[in-house]
């Protein structure tokens, strides 16, 4: 018998930098730029708020990420270890985020898995 394997996700608030040159529509080059985050990618993504600028538009999502849990060390993370596996979880990616490039995390938070 297969064992299933689990991906963890959370859903996030970001503000993410999408550049005017960037293919597609703010909403592909919103999940271009998270998933250019190492461990992290793209499951859905909602723009909730836009603020065009000269050569960038600032855009606030609501996403929800797909975690890879072996894609990064746990000393990246300079050993914090906050309570439970899922805390853990959270901690990670938004350090992840905070760390990507044109992305801010402001909310960062585990969704339940669909059962």
């Amino acid at each position: 018998m297969a064992a299933a394997i689990h991906t963890p996700s959370v859903e996030a608030t970001v503000t993410v930098r999408v550049s005017q040159a960037a293919a597609g529509d703010l909403v592909a080059g919103a999940r271009a730029q998270i998933e250019r985050i190492d461990g992290l990618s793209v499951e859905a993504i909602e723009i909730a708020g836009l603020r065009p600028g000269l050569n960038d538009t600032t855009v606030e999502a609501i996403a929800t990420l797909a975690v890879d849990e072996g894609a990064a060390s746990d000393a990246e993370f300079d050993g914090a270890e906050p309570n439970g596996a899922d805390e853990f979880v959270v901690h990670r990616v938004r350090e992840r985020l905070a760390d990507g490039f044109g992305v801010d995390p402001e909310r960062v938070e585990r969704v339940d898995p669909p059962d």
